[in-house]
Protein backbone atom coordinates (compact mmCIF):
# COMPACT_ATOMS: atom_id res chain seq x y z
CA UNK A 1 0.00 0.00 0.00
CA UNK A 2 1.52 3.31 -0.98
CA UNK A 3 1.68 6.36 1.22
CA UNK A 4 -1.24 8.06 -0.48
CA UNK A 5 -3.48 5.02 0.07
CA UNK A 6 -2.42 4.70 3.70
CA UNK A 7 -3.24 8.31 4.57
CA UNK A 8 -6.30 8.63 2.39
CA UNK A 9 -9.63 8.89 4.23
CA UNK A 10 -12.19 6.44 2.85
CA UNK A 11 -15.09 8.24 1.20
CA UNK A 12 -17.54 5.35 0.96
CA UNK A 13 -18.27 1.83 2.16
CA UNK A 14 -17.31 0.58 -1.29
CA UNK A 15 -13.93 2.30 -1.28
CA UNK A 16 -13.17 0.92 2.19
CA UNK A 17 -14.06 -2.60 1.11
CA UNK A 18 -11.98 -2.30 -2.06
CA UNK A 19 -8.97 -1.09 -0.13
CA UNK A 20 -9.28 -3.83 2.50
CA UNK A 21 -10.17 -6.83 0.37
CA UNK A 22 -8.79 -6.08 -3.11
CA UNK A 23 -5.99 -3.53 -3.17
CA UNK A 24 -3.87 -5.26 -0.52
CA UNK A 25 -3.40 -8.33 -2.73
CA UNK A 26 -1.51 -6.24 -5.29
CA UNK A 27 1.13 -5.27 -2.77
CA UNK A 28 3.87 -7.83 -2.06
CA UNK A 29 4.78 -5.67 0.93
CA UNK A 30 1.95 -7.12 3.00
CA UNK A 31 1.60 -10.59 1.46
CA UNK A 32 4.08 -12.24 3.80
CA UNK A 33 4.12 -13.64 7.33
CA UNK A 34 5.50 -10.41 8.80
CA UNK A 35 3.37 -7.68 7.21
CA UNK A 36 3.72 -4.09 8.39
CA UNK A 37 1.36 -2.99 11.12
CA UNK A 38 -1.93 -2.01 9.44
CA UNK A 39 -3.40 1.47 9.56
CA UNK A 40 -6.85 0.15 10.50
CA UNK A 41 -8.13 -1.56 13.65
CA UNK A 42 -11.48 -2.94 14.81
CA UNK A 43 -11.87 -2.96 18.58
CA UNK A 44 -14.97 -4.67 19.92
CA UNK A 45 -16.06 -2.79 23.03
CA UNK A 46 -18.52 -5.56 23.90
CA UNK A 47 -19.89 -8.74 22.37
CA UNK A 48 -23.34 -7.89 23.76
CA UNK A 49 -26.12 -6.86 21.42
CA UNK A 50 -29.62 -5.57 22.15
CA UNK A 51 -30.98 -7.27 19.03
CA UNK A 52 -31.00 -10.91 17.93
CA UNK A 53 -30.94 -10.82 14.14
CA UNK A 54 -31.91 -14.19 12.75
CA UNK A 55 -29.07 -14.20 10.19
CA UNK A 56 -26.36 -13.22 12.70
CA UNK A 57 -24.10 -15.48 14.75
CA UNK A 58 -24.32 -13.25 17.83
CA UNK A 59 -27.45 -14.87 19.36
CA UNK A 60 -25.80 -18.29 19.12
CA UNK A 61 -22.38 -17.48 20.56
CA UNK A 62 -21.06 -19.56 23.43
CA UNK A 63 -18.98 -16.72 24.86
CA UNK A 64 -20.00 -14.94 28.02
CA UNK A 65 -20.94 -11.30 27.68
CA UNK A 66 -17.85 -9.17 28.16
CA UNK A 67 -16.88 -5.52 27.93
CA UNK A 68 -13.33 -4.43 27.29
CA UNK A 69 -11.76 -2.78 30.32
CA UNK A 70 -10.85 0.90 30.22
CA UNK A 71 -7.23 0.21 31.10
CA UNK A 72 -6.77 -2.39 28.37
CA UNK A 73 -8.63 -0.39 25.72
CA UNK A 74 -6.56 2.75 26.36
CA UNK A 75 -3.33 0.77 26.34
CA UNK A 76 -4.18 -0.90 23.03
CA UNK A 77 -5.17 2.46 21.52
CA UNK A 78 -1.82 3.88 22.64
CA UNK A 79 0.19 0.97 21.26
CA UNK A 80 -1.76 0.87 18.01
CA UNK A 81 -1.29 4.58 17.37
CA UNK A 82 2.43 4.35 18.13
CA UNK A 83 2.62 1.49 15.61
CA UNK A 84 1.01 3.53 12.82
CA UNK A 85 -2.70 2.76 13.15
CA UNK A 86 -4.79 5.81 12.24
CA UNK A 87 -8.31 4.42 11.83
CA UNK A 88 -10.30 2.63 14.51
CA UNK A 89 -13.77 1.13 14.49
CA UNK A 90 -15.36 0.55 17.90
CA UNK A 91 -17.49 -2.47 17.06
CA UNK A 92 -17.40 -6.05 15.85
CA UNK A 93 -19.54 -8.83 17.36
CA UNK A 94 -21.65 -6.51 19.53
CA UNK A 95 -23.35 -3.13 19.32
CA UNK A 96 -21.08 -0.27 20.43
CA UNK A 97 -23.92 1.58 22.18
CA UNK A 98 -24.10 -1.33 24.63
CA UNK A 99 -20.92 0.13 26.16
CA UNK A 100 -21.72 3.34 28.01
CA UNK A 101 -18.17 4.63 27.65
CA UNK A 102 -18.22 4.76 23.87
CA UNK A 103 -17.87 8.59 23.98
CA UNK A 104 -14.87 8.30 26.32
CA UNK A 105 -13.04 5.88 24.03
CA UNK A 106 -13.89 8.07 21.05
CA UNK A 107 -12.58 11.20 22.74
CA UNK A 108 -9.39 9.45 23.84
CA UNK A 109 -8.70 8.08 20.37
CA UNK A 110 -9.24 11.50 18.83
CA UNK A 111 -6.90 13.10 21.38
CA UNK A 112 -4.17 10.66 20.34
CA UNK A 113 -4.55 11.73 16.72
CA UNK A 114 -6.66 8.99 15.13
CA UNK A 115 -7.91 10.46 11.86
CA UNK A 116 -10.98 8.27 11.28
CA UNK A 117 -13.16 6.80 14.05
CA UNK A 118 -16.23 4.85 13.05
CA UNK A 119 -18.96 2.54 14.33
CA UNK A 120 -21.69 0.25 13.04
CA UNK A 121 -24.90 -0.02 15.06
CA UNK A 122 -28.46 -1.24 14.76
CA UNK A 123 -29.36 2.27 15.95
CA UNK A 124 -31.98 1.35 18.53
CA UNK A 125 -29.86 2.61 21.43
CA UNK A 126 -28.57 5.58 19.46
CA UNK A 127 -30.90 8.10 21.04
CA UNK A 128 -30.49 11.81 20.22
CA UNK A 129 -28.64 12.44 23.48
CA UNK A 130 -26.27 9.50 23.03
CA UNK A 131 -25.69 10.40 19.39
CA UNK A 132 -24.77 13.96 20.31
CA UNK A 133 -22.38 12.74 23.00
CA UNK A 134 -20.51 10.37 20.73
CA UNK A 135 -20.42 12.79 17.78
CA UNK A 136 -19.22 15.66 19.95
CA UNK A 137 -16.50 13.35 21.27
CA UNK A 138 -15.05 13.09 17.77
CA UNK A 139 -16.86 10.28 15.92
CA UNK A 140 -16.25 10.56 12.16
CA UNK A 141 -18.68 7.97 10.78
CA UNK A 142 -21.81 6.11 11.88
CA UNK A 143 -23.29 3.21 9.97
CA UNK A 144 -26.84 2.05 10.71
CA UNK A 145 -27.54 -1.62 10.05
CA UNK A 146 -31.21 -1.78 9.00
CA UNK A 147 -32.05 -5.19 7.66
CA UNK A 148 -35.65 -4.86 6.52
CA UNK A 149 -37.84 -2.41 4.68
CA UNK A 150 -40.96 -2.53 6.82
CA UNK A 151 -41.96 -2.54 10.46
CA UNK A 152 -43.35 -6.07 10.22
CA UNK A 153 -40.29 -7.61 8.56
CA UNK A 154 -37.95 -5.68 10.84
CA UNK A 155 -39.48 -7.35 13.90
CA UNK A 156 -39.02 -10.79 12.38
CA UNK A 157 -35.44 -10.18 11.28
CA UNK A 158 -34.13 -8.16 14.23
CA UNK A 159 -36.29 -9.71 16.92
CA UNK A 160 -37.18 -6.29 18.34
CA UNK A 161 -39.99 -3.89 17.48
CA UNK A 162 -37.59 -0.95 17.05
CA UNK A 163 -38.27 0.03 13.43
CA UNK A 164 -39.79 3.43 14.18
CA UNK A 165 -37.23 4.22 16.88
CA UNK A 166 -34.32 3.44 14.56
CA UNK A 167 -35.72 5.49 11.67
CA UNK A 168 -36.36 8.41 14.05
CA UNK A 169 -32.79 8.18 15.36
CA UNK A 170 -31.44 8.13 11.81
CA UNK A 171 -33.52 11.17 10.89
CA UNK A 172 -32.26 12.97 13.97
CA UNK A 173 -28.56 12.37 13.30
CA UNK A 174 -29.03 13.30 9.65
CA UNK A 175 -30.42 16.63 10.76
CA UNK A 176 -27.93 17.13 13.60
CA UNK A 177 -24.89 16.76 11.37
CA UNK A 178 -25.99 19.84 9.44
CA UNK A 179 -25.20 21.89 12.56
CA UNK A 180 -21.61 20.63 12.73
CA UNK A 181 -18.60 22.52 11.45
CA UNK A 182 -16.92 19.32 10.28
CA UNK A 183 -17.81 16.29 8.14
CA UNK A 184 -19.73 13.36 9.64
CA UNK A 185 -20.25 10.36 7.39
CA UNK A 186 -23.57 8.52 7.61
CA UNK A 187 -24.26 5.16 6.01
CA UNK A 188 -26.97 2.51 5.98
CA UNK A 189 -26.32 -1.13 5.20
CA UNK A 190 -28.82 -3.93 4.79
CA UNK A 191 -28.28 -7.67 4.73
CA UNK A 192 -30.55 -8.91 1.96
CA UNK A 193 -32.39 -12.16 2.65
CA UNK A 194 -35.14 -13.96 0.80
CA UNK A 195 -37.57 -12.69 3.41
CA UNK A 196 -36.99 -8.98 2.67
CA UNK A 197 -35.63 -8.88 -0.88
CA UNK A 198 -38.85 -7.28 -2.18
CA UNK A 199 -38.55 -4.43 0.33
CA UNK A 200 -35.10 -3.10 -0.50
CA UNK A 201 -36.32 -0.46 -2.94
CA UNK A 202 -38.66 0.95 -0.30
CA UNK A 203 -35.87 0.98 2.27
CA UNK A 204 -33.53 2.73 -0.14
CA UNK A 205 -36.19 5.30 -0.96
CA UNK A 206 -36.76 5.98 2.74
CA UNK A 207 -33.16 6.31 3.93
CA UNK A 208 -31.22 7.56 0.89
CA UNK A 209 -32.09 11.24 1.49
CA UNK A 210 -30.73 10.93 5.03
CA UNK A 211 -27.30 9.41 4.45
CA UNK A 212 -24.25 9.48 2.20
CA UNK A 213 -24.61 5.94 0.96
CA UNK A 214 -26.85 2.89 1.18
CA UNK A 215 -25.39 -0.53 0.48
CA UNK A 216 -27.02 -3.95 0.26
CA UNK A 217 -25.17 -7.19 0.95
CA UNK A 218 -26.41 -10.70 0.28
CA UNK A 219 -26.70 -12.86 3.36
CA UNK A 220 -23.92 -15.42 3.69
CA UNK A 221 -23.06 -18.10 6.21
CA UNK A 222 -20.76 -15.91 8.34
CA UNK A 223 -17.54 -17.84 7.63
CA UNK A 224 -19.29 -21.17 7.97
CA UNK A 225 -21.02 -20.53 11.28
CA UNK A 226 -24.56 -20.04 9.90
CA UNK A 227 -24.76 -22.85 7.36
CA UNK A 228 -28.00 -24.26 8.78
CA UNK A 229 -30.09 -21.30 7.67
CA UNK A 230 -28.08 -20.16 4.67
CA UNK A 231 -30.29 -22.14 2.23
CA UNK A 232 -33.38 -20.60 3.86
CA UNK A 233 -32.26 -16.98 3.63
CA UNK A 234 -29.54 -16.53 1.01
CA UNK A 235 -30.45 -14.91 -2.30
CA UNK A 236 -26.96 -14.61 -3.76
CA UNK A 237 -24.48 -17.48 -3.71
CA UNK A 238 -26.22 -20.53 -5.14
CA UNK A 239 -23.19 -22.78 -5.44
CA UNK A 240 -21.56 -23.31 -2.06
CA UNK A 241 -18.27 -24.10 -3.79
CA UNK A 242 -18.04 -20.50 -5.04
CA UNK A 243 -15.46 -18.59 -3.01
CA UNK A 244 -13.04 -15.78 -3.80
CA UNK A 245 -9.71 -16.72 -5.28
CA UNK A 246 -6.44 -15.66 -3.75
CA UNK A 247 -5.71 -15.17 -0.07
CA UNK A 248 -7.91 -13.70 2.67
CA UNK A 249 -6.71 -10.22 3.59
CA UNK A 250 -7.88 -10.20 7.21
CA UNK A 251 -4.77 -11.69 8.89
CA UNK A 252 -2.54 -9.28 7.01
CA UNK A 253 -4.01 -5.80 6.78
CA UNK A 254 -6.36 -5.13 9.68
CA UNK A 255 -6.11 -5.53 13.44
CA UNK A 256 -9.06 -7.25 15.14
CA UNK A 257 -9.49 -6.96 18.90
CA UNK A 258 -12.19 -8.90 20.75
CA UNK A 259 -14.02 -7.59 23.81
CA UNK A 260 -11.92 -9.95 25.95
CA UNK A 261 -8.79 -8.24 24.65
CA UNK A 262 -7.69 -10.99 22.24
CA UNK A 263 -5.96 -10.32 18.94
CA UNK A 264 -7.87 -12.27 16.31
CA UNK A 265 -7.60 -13.02 12.60
CA UNK A 266 -11.06 -11.92 11.61
CA UNK A 267 -14.09 -9.81 12.46
CA UNK A 268 -16.66 -12.62 11.98
CA UNK A 269 -15.93 -15.05 14.81
CA UNK A 270 -18.34 -15.38 17.71
CA UNK A 271 -16.55 -18.05 19.76
CA UNK A 272 -12.92 -16.94 19.45
CA UNK A 273 -11.93 -19.84 17.19
CA UNK A 274 -9.63 -17.48 15.28
CA UNK A 275 -8.35 -15.61 18.33
CA UNK A 276 -4.56 -15.84 18.34
CA UNK A 277 -3.03 -13.94 21.26
CA UNK A 278 -4.16 -12.46 24.58
CA UNK A 279 -3.25 -8.78 24.73
CA UNK A 280 -3.52 -8.80 28.50
CA UNK A 281 -0.22 -10.67 28.50
CA UNK A 282 1.47 -9.33 25.35
CA UNK A 283 1.94 -6.00 23.66
CA UNK A 284 0.09 -5.45 20.39
CA UNK A 285 3.36 -5.41 18.45
CA UNK A 286 4.57 -8.66 20.00
CA UNK A 287 1.22 -10.31 19.37
CA UNK A 288 1.08 -9.18 15.72
CA UNK A 289 4.50 -10.74 15.08
CA UNK A 290 4.13 -13.72 17.42
CA UNK A 291 5.21 -17.19 16.20
CA UNK A 292 1.59 -18.40 16.25
CA UNK A 293 0.33 -15.46 14.19
CA UNK A 294 3.16 -15.94 11.68
CA UNK A 295 2.34 -19.63 11.49
CA UNK A 296 -1.31 -19.06 10.63
CA UNK A 297 -0.38 -16.40 8.04
CA UNK A 298 1.92 -18.94 6.42
CA UNK A 299 -0.96 -21.40 6.29
CA UNK A 300 -3.10 -18.80 4.56
CA UNK A 301 -0.42 -18.07 1.99
CA UNK A 302 0.08 -21.81 1.37
CA UNK A 303 -3.65 -22.56 1.28
CA UNK A 304 -3.13 -25.08 4.08
CA UNK A 305 -6.06 -24.29 6.38
CA UNK A 306 -7.36 -27.77 7.18
CA UNK A 307 -8.97 -28.06 10.59
CA UNK A 308 -9.56 -24.33 11.03
CA UNK A 309 -12.64 -22.13 10.82
CA UNK A 310 -10.79 -20.30 8.04
CA UNK A 311 -11.03 -23.43 5.86
CA UNK A 312 -14.78 -23.57 6.43
CA UNK A 313 -15.03 -19.96 5.31
CA UNK A 314 -12.56 -19.76 2.42
CA UNK A 315 -12.72 -23.28 1.02
CA UNK A 316 -16.22 -24.27 2.17
CA UNK A 317 -14.71 -27.21 4.01
CA UNK A 318 -17.07 -29.49 5.90
CA UNK A 319 -14.33 -30.87 8.12
CA UNK A 320 -14.43 -30.48 11.89
CA UNK A 321 -12.54 -27.36 12.86
CA UNK A 322 -10.62 -26.50 16.00
CA UNK A 323 -9.54 -23.21 17.60
CA UNK A 324 -6.24 -21.66 16.61
CA UNK A 325 -5.56 -21.04 20.30
CA UNK A 326 -7.60 -23.39 22.48
CA UNK A 327 -6.84 -21.32 25.58
CA UNK A 328 -8.88 -18.41 24.19
CA UNK A 329 -11.82 -20.13 22.49
CA UNK A 330 -15.17 -21.29 23.82
CA UNK A 331 -15.75 -24.91 22.87
CA UNK A 332 -18.90 -25.33 20.80
CA UNK A 333 -20.65 -28.07 18.85
CA UNK A 334 -21.76 -26.84 15.44
CA UNK A 335 -24.68 -29.25 15.43
CA UNK A 336 -26.09 -27.59 18.57
CA UNK A 337 -25.71 -24.17 16.97
CA UNK A 338 -27.43 -25.45 13.82
CA UNK A 339 -30.44 -26.59 15.84
CA UNK A 340 -30.68 -23.21 17.57
CA UNK A 341 -30.51 -21.42 14.23
CA UNK A 342 -33.38 -23.47 12.82
CA UNK A 343 -35.37 -23.01 16.02
CA UNK A 344 -35.05 -19.22 15.90
CA UNK A 345 -35.89 -19.15 12.21
CA UNK A 346 -39.09 -21.16 12.68
CA UNK A 347 -40.01 -19.05 15.71
CA UNK A 348 -39.82 -15.92 13.56
CA UNK A 349 -41.06 -17.20 10.18
CA UNK A 350 -43.00 -20.39 10.89
CA UNK A 351 -42.33 -23.98 9.92
CA UNK A 352 -39.94 -24.60 7.04
CA UNK A 353 -41.65 -25.79 3.88
CA UNK A 354 -40.11 -28.48 1.69
CA UNK A 355 -39.66 -25.90 -1.08
CA UNK A 356 -37.66 -23.63 1.24
CA UNK A 357 -35.54 -26.52 2.41
CA UNK A 358 -34.72 -27.55 -1.16
CA UNK A 359 -33.81 -24.02 -2.19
Amino acid sequence: MNKKQKNEKPSSIGSRAKRHYDDWANSMEVANIEPPMPDNMLMDLTNACNHACVFCGNPFQGRKTSRISNELAYRILDEAYDSGVREVGFYNAGDPFMHKQLPDFTSYAKSLGYSYIYISTNGALASPERLRNVINSGMDSIKFSINAGSKESYLKIHGKDDWEKVIDNLKYVSSYRKTLNRPLKLFVTCVVTKQIKDEIKELEKLVSPLVDEVQFFDFHDQIGQMTAIEPLMNVGIKDRSQRPTGVCSNPFNRIHITSEGYLALCCVDYNNYVAVEDLKTKSLQDAWYSPLFKEIRAKHLDGDLDGTLCAKCWFRSNEVYKPINSNLAVDIHQSDSDKKQISLFTERFGQISSAEDEN
